[in-house]
Parts: C-alpha cells; structure tokens; sequence
C-alpha cells in the first residue's frame, strides 16, 4: 500500500503528456502511485506511457481496458488505487513540485476534511496569464452556485470516496462531472477546502473555451435544478439557474477576454 495514488486519465495527450507526467514524478513526496488510463488513444499517447512505466515502479498503465470516455476512466483508474488519499492530475497542467506533500499533509492534520483543492496560476503556450483566489471554504449553496474546486488540484480520501461512489456516468453530467460529484460529496454532508496555496499550473487556452458551449450550460442548470432541492438550497437562490442560462446569450470570445481580465496577475 501507498500513501497517495494519482489518476490520470488521458486520451490523445501526445502534446502535452511527458510534462504533466515528469511534474508528478518530480515531486517532494515520494509515497505514491501514478496510475495513468488511456482512453482509447489514437496518438503515440500509450508508447509516451510505456516509457515512464519502463522507467519507474509507481507508474501502472491500463490501455483501453474500460468503455471510453473520460468518466469511465477516472472511475477505473480509481478502482484501481491502493492509496490512502487518491489524487486527480490532468494530461495537459503541470503540478507545482510540493503539491503531493502540502495536500496530504493537510489531509493527515484534519481528518474531519473529505477534499483538499488548491489555487492554480493560468496559462497557454505563451505562458502563465492568471491566477485564481478560490473560496476557502464552500458551503453547500456555494458548491452548488458552482464555486467549486479546481477539478485537476484535488486530493480526497478513498474512504470517503468507498462511501460516496464513483463519478457518473450518465449522458446528462458529461463536461460537469465535477460539479455534479462535488454536489454529491456535499450531499453526504462531507466538506472541502481550497489551500491558499498555488499548486498547479492549469492550462486553458482557446480548445478549453471550446468545450463550454451551449449543451454544457444547459446540463449545468437541469443538475442546478435537482441538486437544489437535495442540498437544502433556499428557492430565493434559484435566480442563479436563470443567470447561467443568460450566459448562453453571450458570444465566446467576450468569455474568454473576461476570463483573461478576471484572473490576470498583478
């Protein structure tokens, strides 16, 4: 047994992969498994996995061993872990050298917190742009508002998720698996926390806009609908569905130069 497994689940990540696997391998703490599931790749992703797993013992690789799709990777890779804290890390952002020890070390001290997210810095191929100021401490309706944690930053207990089960699957949570799971966990009355701490680079460049279209926010709002009434929202919040609804209204383009202004460092 391990102290910490990290899921990464990846599919055609040939771009990016070697970095965001060197940024966990690289880290402070050492105690830990990186299990890795390639989603179906069509790329050279498998033959960039082959190597690290030739390379170092901590690298376990499962290739197409499971329906595709990127919940049903993470669902097998978490299926898979043998680690006390299980941690998420994503094909294309690069891990800060000390996030594995700072996030367990947490966890080890308060035991009474389900889930430990971070800050993240922003950034393309042109470099770091932003960074975020993320809630320290969601409440239920914040969750539930959508001020979440940052999906690839957490770190969470495999008891708890033994307990809360697996991401779903369901055609009407793809894009926002996190939300809906992060819903979930708080629906058992389990709680998170963001570190002050900037622990990850996390890119988002003009492909990541790409994926909030219309269907996701759509999706969004229907999930907003059903867990209001399973968090205990107050109805006077419901104002905040018909909110993300009027951001269909608003092109792209404007969504992303906003994201750019919001997060830009001082």
């Amino acid at each position: 047994m391990v102290k910490i497994s990290v899921v990464l689940a990846t599919k055609n990540g040939q771009s990016h992969l070697d970095q965001a696997i060197l940024s966990i391998l690289n880290q402070t703490e050492s105690d830990f498994e990186l299990i890795i599931c390639n989603d179906h790749s069509t790329d050279a992703t498998q033959k960039i996995i082959q190597k690290y797993v030739t390379q170092d013992s901590r690298v376990k690789s499962f290739e197409s061993e499971f329906p595709t799709g990127f919940t049903n990777a993470l669902n097998y890779g978490f299926s898979h872990c043998s680690g006390i804290y299980i941690a998420r890390m994503d094909d294309d952002d690069i891990a800060h050298a000390n996030r594995l020890e700072v996030q367990a070390s947490y966890l080890d001290q308060y035991p009474g917190v389900a889930i430990v997210g971070s800050n993240i810095n922003f950034f393309d191929d042109r470099g770091i742009y932003g960074q975020t100021k993320m809630m320290g401490i969601p409440t239920k309706t914040d969750i539930w508002r959508g001020k979440l944690f940052a999906h690839p930053t957490v770190m969470l207990r495999k008891c708890d998720i033994t307990r809360v089960g697996m991401y779903s699957t369901a055609e009407n949570v793809v894009r926002i698996e996190d939300y809906d799971y992060w819903c979930r966990f708080y629906s058992y009355g389990l709680v998170g926390i963001n570190l002050t701490d900037v622990l990850l680079d996390y890119r988002e460049d003009n492909q990541s806009f790409k994926k909030r279209n219309i269907k996701r926010r759509v999706r969004l709002v229907i999930r907003m609908y059903k867990w209001r009434w399973r968090l205990g929202v107050s109805h006077w919040y419901r104002v905040f569905m018909l909110y993300e609804l009027c951001k269909i209204l608003i092109p792209q383009k404007m969504i992303q130069r906003y994201h750019r202004h919001h997060f830009r460092l001082e």
